[in-house]
């Protein structure tokens, strides 16, 4: 979990220049986040105008009419706002995964030299598609196996006590590897490489997923943790290269 700490240091402490970066999908998201609630509140508007239209007249039964519209209207909102909200920020890495790949090159340029390769548009759009494509596939896998597992756990409360722990360590190892895919990926690894590295180091990366949880795990204040994130797992990743090359040698 130490990495999740060494990551804040080195984005917001040690080199708070890379705001730069790392400011871009946090306001994206929470452009979109304002956008999207105002456009809810005006969904679930029309939607209760289309099945009840809105009382006129005076009187006690059509002022409680206004009350019970009130309250339901409210609660359409706050539904429709959750959900809106749910998927935002269950998309909130694709939309931030162009910005996190150039974070997470950054950091390892400054902490290991390694020397930035030229500029060109070709580089920039081939790494654009790679990472959306790579985020959207691990998002996809990830919901094929927890979801099913929490759908079990809901209607079958037996196994309860085994799916919720389960579905604990699947979701660390995904963050986990969610966020130290990045120098992988620039390494061009092919997918096996994932499951080697969270075979050979399975302990780090859950300490390291686990404490990623803890700090996305509140609304918006995981949004300004992300960068950290990035930070720490590229850090990690580096450490881990690091101990495999000397272990070969």
């Amino acid at each position: 979990m130490g990495y999740v700490f060494r990551g804040m240091r080195f984005v917001y402490l040690q080199h708070p220049g890379l705001v730069r970066i790392w400011i871009f999908p946090i306001l994206i998201t929470v452009g979109c986040l304002v956008v999207g609630l105002g456009e809810l509140s005006e969904l679930a508007t029309l939607l209760l105008d289309r099945f009840w239209d809105a009382p006129v007249g005076e009187g006690g039964w059509v002022a409680a009419e206004g009350v019970l519209r009130g309250v339901l209207l409210f609660v359409l909102r706050a539904v429709l706002w959750v959900v809106g909200i749910f998927v935002l920020f269950a998309l909130s890495s694709v939309i931030a995964s162009p910005f996190n790949d150039a974070l997470s090159e950054a950091v390892e340029r400054l902490h290991a030299g390694v020397t930035a390769p030229p500029f060109s548009v070709k580089a920039l759009l081939r790494d654009l598609f790679r990472t959306l494509l790579v985020e959207a596939g691990k998002l996809a896998l990830y919901l094929a196996v927890v979801g099913p597992l929490f759908l079990v756990g809901l209607f079958v409360p037996a196994v309860a006590a085994v799916v919720g722990p389960l579905a604990f360590v699947l979701t660390a190892l995904y963050l986990a590897i969610d966020y130290v895919d990045w120098p992988l990926a620039r390494r061009n690894q092919p997918a096996g490489a994932r499951a080697r590295l969270i075979r050979h180091h399975f302990a780090p990366l859950l300490g390291f997923g686990a404490g990623v949880w803890l700090c996305l795990y509140v609304p918006l204040v995981n949004l300004l943790f992300m960068p950290a994130a990035v930070a720490g797992g590229t850090l990690l990743f580096l450490d881990l290269e690091a101990r495999t090359d000397a272990a070969s040698e």
